[in-house]
């Protein structure tokens, strides 16, 4: 018999895609408490410097997070894209406007 339960159970999978041109490892760059935020993965796949989060967070707390990890260790893009999908769909993306911060 086949399982298909999902790995991951949280309620939401974000894909975080920094504009860079650097491949800046954003895993190494994280405290304890972000890495608790949920269960993060690097998509080695994608052409830009991308990783997916899942998580229980809301979407502020996601952006939050990022731009926060951006600016505190002065990594070299300033801007990135968050998707949020809900759970394991991946049908139906909800594409959350790019955000820009600066140093």
């Amino acid at each position: 018999m086949i399982k298909t339960e999902s790995v991951h159970q949280q309620e939401y999978c974000y894909l975080i895609e920094l504009t860079g041109n650097l491949q800046t490892d954003l895993l190494v760059a994280l405290s304890a408490a972000e890495q608790a935020l949920g269960d993060w993965e690097r998509v080695y796949s994608a052409k830009l410097p991308t990783w997916r989060l899942w998580t229980n967070a809301n979407a502020d707390t996601v952006r939050y997070v990022v731009s926060h990890v951006i600016a505190r260790y002065s990594l070299p893009q300033n801007d990135y894209w968050l998707i949020q999908y809900h759970g394991n769909d991946h049908q139906h993306p909800k594409m959350l406007h790019p955000q820009f911060h600066t140093r």
